[in-house]
């Protein structure tokens, strides 16, 4: 396809009439001859347009594969459900790959654009997916984020990685506005394009009691009679307007939701107020029994209002994400991890919280460039002319010195952050695994050639790093040195693939070799994966606890697989976040319900989800680690235990569960009324089963079993 007739026809896929500044830019930079290019410029300014037109033009006139590398999965699952929209009409095979790090993917073989996490590329490559030689662009979205300890190591050694493999494949790396974009076009070997246009103006201001204070246009008075977050939600309401309000902590998202719910509802009409109470049913119930944060994100729906952040459970974010953009919902008030790439422009969105906190610092401010990336959320160009960043403030005073700091400021450059021991120790292994590197010299090279290296200099701090961990890596076996060459262990290679620190797969080693000489039980394993770099944070320990946990500690103590600290020494604190940890995981798998996971432990649904995958991951390493190891007297316990963790079940309904849509609270009703394996489940009748679990789940379950007779298949049948 001719560039100007492919230009055309995404012009049209995507409902514009043309190319806006940016995109011209990046046309003009060689966007479409294969040249690198580092796009930064405003929130829905066109950046994955430009993603788009270059994969297009790799997969139709190059025949080879794109990439698009996101650093969060829901950004991952949004951008996959664009593209398969958009280009399934051009013959494009578009493919989502996100978890799942034991995987090669093969069948990524046959797509042609690939949307997946940071994560889940360094994965593929570490598998050796076969395909990756066929990539011929390579797109990192959200490039700034190389500035996060927990996820800029990774997106920095796989680019340093996919430039080694694939050194034709195109590079397109985009972000909102950093300071330091000429150094990191200059390491990635490409053409800077930097832009301060946007198709919506943005005003920025703030609010002080009770005005707005814009700096390019005229402002508002607020009604003085109310709280100052509820006028400025009225002031927005009355403009018929929607609005996103940043705080720092969910107990803020949820309280603040409340609050302005008492506004909201008052604008709501009669057609809103019905449509909002059919969500708010449908969000309250994503779980068999719903839970106290449940219902009240439900009760902040039926307001008009919601909370959002990583509390909550994916289909609930969604459904809030799915109906602010349909306006049904007015306001949502969000922690921080919304501003991250997900697209859910308003007209106005206000940063109420510029603290944050972090153990052993205390409170400081947020980053200027995160600030920006917040406020960047501002205006629709379907809807708006402008849209309105404010940063609300305790005074006038505070105010001036705010409009100084956040609005006037300079932005932080990002700085790598590969340095980090963890990661260093992961790749390093990685690197060697996969035979990237058979040497010293040949590793140390590798490492000279990242984002780190070109920043500082020299890979002084890093190099000393590398060669301690590697004194580790040989002492643990899962690396061999023979003379100047370097060789993974059978062993080393399975800890890469498995994606797991190798201090974690070290601690689980004696884990599994005490574990093979005791008897064990449950709680031996899910403290072991709890006290791993992996599963931190771990829950943290409330006054009162202490005495607690040391008396759990002691009941159990010959459950224990690794050696206890010393209450005196710097671990043991740790070891004692590890068995709560652990103490709520058992809680769990005994039948606990989400709700009394949250009242007991404090960990909100979304997160315990999240928790459970990362549990259910070192189970399987574990699993995997005690195969290896010739351990198979443990196996069928380790297996127990993480079908056991995926359902929430005690040992008993395990044969019940593993049927579709039964789940726990059915299987348990079930067990009780003296069902208890699938030969009970054959025997009792199709109508005694509905009156017990319903009649469509009981249709599901004899249908599953092979017994549904013909007059209930394809057909909807009452059952009385």
């Amino acid at each position: 396809m001719k560039k100007a007739e492919l230009v055309k026809k995404l012009l049209q896929i995507s409902g514009f009439k043309e190319l806006n500044p940016v995109q011209k830019e990046a046309l003009k930079k060689g966007l479409l001859e294969g040249k690198n290019l580092v796009v930064f410029a405003p929130t829905a300014s066109g950046k994955t347009l430009i993603a788009e037109l270059a994969a297009v033009n790799t997969i139709l006139n190059k025949k080879e594969k794109a990439v698009y590398m996101v650093p969060l999965v829901a950004l991952a699952n949004e951008k996959y459900d664009e593209f398969k929209k958009k280009y399934s009409q051009l013959g494009i095979k578009v493919a989502l790959s996100v978890g799942d790090y034991d995987s090669s993917d093969p069948w990524l073989k046959n797509y042609d654009l690939i949307v997946l996490s940071n994560e889940k590329m360094d994965s593929l490559i570490r598998h050796g997916a076969d395909w990756i030689k066929d990539i011929g662009l390579v797109v990192a979205d959200e490039i700034h984020l190389l500035d996060q300890p927990e996820r800029g190591p990774t997106l920095e050694i796989t680019l340093t990685l996919l430039r080694k493999l694939v050194p034709k494949a195109q590079i397109l790396a985009l972000s909102a506005t950093i300071k330091n974009a000429k150094e990191l076009a200059k390491w990635l070997n490409a053409n800077l394009v930097f832009s301060e246009w946007r198709p919506v103006k943005l005003y920025q201001g703030v609010c002080f009691p009770y005005r707005i204070k814009f700096l390019e246009k005229e402002g508002y008075e607020l009604d003085e009679n109310l709280p100052l977050e509820a006028s400025l939600a009225k002031n927005t309401l009355s403009l018929r307007k929607q609005a996103l309000f940043f705080v720092s902590t969910r107990r803020s998202a949820e309280s603040l939701a409340e609050k302005l719910g008492k506004v909201t509802k008052e604008f709501l009409s009669r057609n809103e107020r019905e449509s909002l109470k059919k969500l708010a049913d449908e969000v309250e119930n994503v779980l068999e029994v719903p839970t106290k944060q449940c219902k009240r994100l439900a009760r902040c729906i039926r307001s008009g209002t919601a909370f959002h952040h990583s509390g909550l459970l994916y289909r609930q974010r969604r459904l809030i994400e799915e109906n602010f953009r349909k306006g049904l919902i007015k306001l949502i008030v969000a922690t921080p991890s919304l501003a991250y790439g997900i697209n859910l422009p308003s007209f106005r969105v206000v940063m109420r919280d510029l603290r944050r906190y972090y153990p052993g610092i205390g409170s400081v401010f947020i980053p200027i460039l995160e600030v920006q990336q917040m406020l960047g959320r501002c205006g629709r160009p379907a809807y708006d002319r402008f849209g309105e960043g404010i940063i609300l403030a305790r005074s006038e005073e505070e105010a001036d010195e705010l409009i100084e700091h956040y609005i006037h400021g300079e932005l932080e450059e990002i700085r790598s952050k590969l340095a980090l021991e963890p990661v260093l120790r992961m790749h390093t292994l990685a690197l060697i695994a996969c035979e990237f590197c058979k040497s010293e010299k040949s590793l140390l090279d590798f490492f000279s050639k990242t984002f780190y290296a070109f920043q500082f200099g020299n890979i002084g701090i890093v190099e000393e790093k590398v060669l301690d961990i590697l004194e580790d890596l040989v002492e643990w076996n899962f690396v061999v040195r023979k003379k100047e060459r370097l060789r993974a262990t059978r062993i080393g290679r399975r800890v890469s693939e498995l994606y797991i620190d190798p201090l974690t797969a070290w601690h689980f080693i004696n884990c599994l070799r005490k574990a093979s000489k005791i008897k064990v039980e449950p709680f031996s394993f899910l403290q072991a994966i709890s006290n791993t770099i992996e599963m931190k944070p771990l829950l943290s320990i409330r006054t009162g606890e202490f005495s607690e946990l040391n008396e759990e500690i002691a009941r159990r103590e010959h459950l224990i697989l690794q050696d206890i600290p010393s209450e005196w020494d710097l671990e043991f604190d740790d070891f004692l976040r590890s068995v709560k940890t652990a103490l709520m995981f058992e809680a769990w798998i005994n039948e606990a319900t989400e709700d009394e996971i949250l009242t007991r432990f404090r960990v909100a649904p979304g997160e315990f989800y999240g928790r459970r995958q990362i549990a259910d991951w070192l189970v399987y390493s574990l699993q995997e680690l005690a195969l290896l190891l010739g351990l198979k007297e443990l196996l069928k316990h380790i297996r127990k235990l993480r079908v056991r963790l995926e359902y929430g079940v005690k040992e008993e309904l395990i044969p019940l569960v593993r049927l579709r849509n039964l789940g726990r609270i059915r299987a348990r009703k079930l067990y009780d009324a003296r069902i208890t394996s699938l030969k009970k489940l054959r025997e009792i009748p199709l109508e005694s089963l509905a009156r017990l679990i319903g009649p469509k789940i009981a249709r599901s379950i004899k249908e599953q079993l092979g017994q549904l007779p013909k007059k209930f298949k394809g057909k909807q049948t009452t059952l009385g």
